[in-house]
C-alpha cells in the first residue's frame, strides 16, 4: 500500500498500486496514475449497480428458493441449513457492441432422387447471416475464479458448450426472480455514478485488469459464440465472418452475494446422503438466484433409487421364500430397476468425472485462435428462472 493524494479533493489515502483504477474511499472518484511520471487522470465511465439487500433478506431468499425445491415445503428450514453468506461488489466492463455474422455451410438432403449421385451429392450448400447486439459483461478481476459461480453465469438459450467467462449483462442479471415484476428496469438502466455509499456495507473489490483486455476478451468470445451459433445452422460449417462494431465500454460494479447451505435430511435418507457444502449466487440489486448447485444431483438420485430398490427386492424376495411365490416376481421387478439404476448413476458419474478431467486438460491446453478462460458448467448446476429451475 503506497500513500497518495487524491486529484479530485486531494486528501491523502492509502492506495494498492497493483490495481488498474484506484478510487478515493473520501470522494469516491476513480483515477489511474502513472507510476513514472506521476501523472494522475480521472476516470469519468464509472458506475455502481446499488445493493438493495442485507444478509437478512438474502437468507430468506435462499430458503424460499429450497422451498421450492422441496416436495414438503415446510420439512425445508429443518433440512437445509445457511452456513455462510458473502456479500462482495464485483467490477465488471461492459462492452456495448453489435456483432453481425455471415456462415456458409452443408447440409444434408432431406430425400435422395434417383439415379447416380456424384460425390458430395447428398449434401447442399447453405448460407446465412444473423446480427445480435449485446451489454457483454468481462470481470476486472485477475481471478475470475476467487466468487464462486461467477465465471459459469452465461447459460445461453441455444444448445451449445460455453467455455468462455464472459455474459451479455441484460438478459443474465435479470433472470431467476422469484416474483416476477414487468415494470423492474435492468440493473443496467438503475446504475449511477460510482460512489461508496451505494455498496451499502458491501466490500468492493478493486479493479485489476484494464479495458483493453476486457475489449480483447469479449471480441473474442463473441467470435466464438456466433461461431457456435452458425454451426447449428449446418451439419458441416464451411465459412463464417463476424464483424463487431463497438460502441463502447465502461466500468460497472454490480453486487452480488454467495450462499453456502448444507442438506441433512430427516428421513431415511440421511444413512445414504452426505452432508457437504452446495452454493448459489444471488443477484444484489433483483435478488434473483443466477446460478445454483442442487443438494442432490441427477447421479446421487438415481443410486439412490437403485439402493432402494436393492432393499426392496432382498425383503420381496424373503417374501416368496417363507410365504408366496408370487412376491418372486415382485423381487424380480426390483432387481431389475436397481440394475438399471446403478448402471444409469454410474454411468452418469463416470462421465462427469470425465468432462472435470477433460475441463482441467483444456484449462492447459495452449490455443492460437482464442484464449480459453474457464471450462464450461457443471452438468448438475441449475438456475431459477421465472418461479421455476431450469437446467444448466
Amino acid at each position: 500500500m503506497h500513500e497518495l493524494y487524491c486529484p479530485s479533493c486531494n486528501t491523502p489515502s492509502h492506495f494498492d498500486f497493483s490495481d488498474y483504477l484506484l478510487m478515493c474511499p473520501v470522494c469516491s472518484v476513480t483515477f489511474t496514475v502513472n507510476l513514472e511520471s506521476g501523472v494522475k487522470e480521472i476516470y469519468g465511465d464509472h458506475y455502481i449497480v446499488p445493493n438493495t439487500i442485507d444478509p437478512a433478506a438474502v437468507k430468506e431468499l435462499s430458503v424460499e428458493w429450497l422451498m421450492r425445491l422441496h416436495h414438503r415445503p415446510g420439512m425445508a428450514p429443518k433440512e437445509y441449513f445457511i452456513v455462510d453468506i458473502q456479500g462482495f461488489s464485483v467490477p465488471l466492463w461492459i462492452t456495448s457492441l453489435e456483432g453481425h455474422t455471415a456462415w456458409k455451410g452443408l447440409i444434408k438432403k432431406q430425400k435422395n432422387y434417383g439415379g447416380p449421385q456424384p460425390a458430395g451429392g447428398e449434401y447442399l450448400i447453405e448460407t446465412g447471416q444473423f446480427r445480435r447486439g449485446y451489454r457483454w459483461a468481462i470481470s476486472a478481476r485477475k481471478n475470475i475464479c476467487e466468487t464462486w459461480g461467477l465465471s459459469r453465469l452465461h447459460i445461453p438459450a441455444e444448445d451449445i458448450k460455453v467455455d468462455w467467462d464472459g455474459f451479455p449483462l441484460d438478459s443474465t442479471v435479470s433472470r431467476g426472480r422469484l416474483v416476477a415484476d414487468e415494470k423492474a428496469k435492468s440493473a443496467y438502466d438503475i446504475r449511477k455514478y460510482f460512489e461508496f455509499k451505494f455498496a451499502n456495507g458491501l466490500p468492493i473489490l478493486g479493479v485489476q485488469t484494464s479495458e483493453e483486455e476486457a475489449l480483447r476478451r469479449t471480441q473474442s468470445h463473441i467470435q466464438t459464440y456466433h461461431r457456435k451459433l452458425a454451426s447449428l445452422n449446418v451439419e458441416y460449417l464451411i465459412d463464417h465472418q463476424t464483424e463487431l462494431e463497438v460502441a463502447g465500454i465502461q466500468l460497472m460494479h454490480v453486487p452480488f452475494w454467495k450462499v453456502s447451505y448444507v442438506y441433512r435430511p430427516k428421513t431415511v435418507l440421511r444413512h445414504f446422503v452426505t452432508p457437504k457444502e452446495h452454493r448459489l449466487i444471488i443477484d444484489g440489486y433483483g435478488k434473483g438466484i443466477l446460478n445454483a448447485e442442487l443438494a442432490i444431483q441427477y447421479h446421487e438420485k438415481v443410486l439412490l433409487n437403485g439402493i432402494v430398490c436393492g432393499i426392496s427386492a432382498l425383503i420381496f424376495l424373503t417374501l416368496g421364500l417363507i410365504w408366496h411365490p408370487a412376491f418372486m416376481f415382485v423381487a424380480l421387478f426390483a432387481a431389475i430397476l436397481s440394475g438399471i439404476s446403478f448402471f444409469l448413476g454410474v454411468t452418469r458419474k463416470a462421465k462427469k468425472a470425465a468432462q472435470e478431467l477433460a475441463k482441467k486438460h483444456d484449462s492447459h491446453k495452449k490455443t492460437t485462435t482464442e484464449e480459453i478462460l474457464v471450462a464450461d458448467p457443471a452438468t448438475d448446476n441449475y438456475v431459477a428462472g421465472g418461479g421455476g429451475i431450469s437446467g444448466a
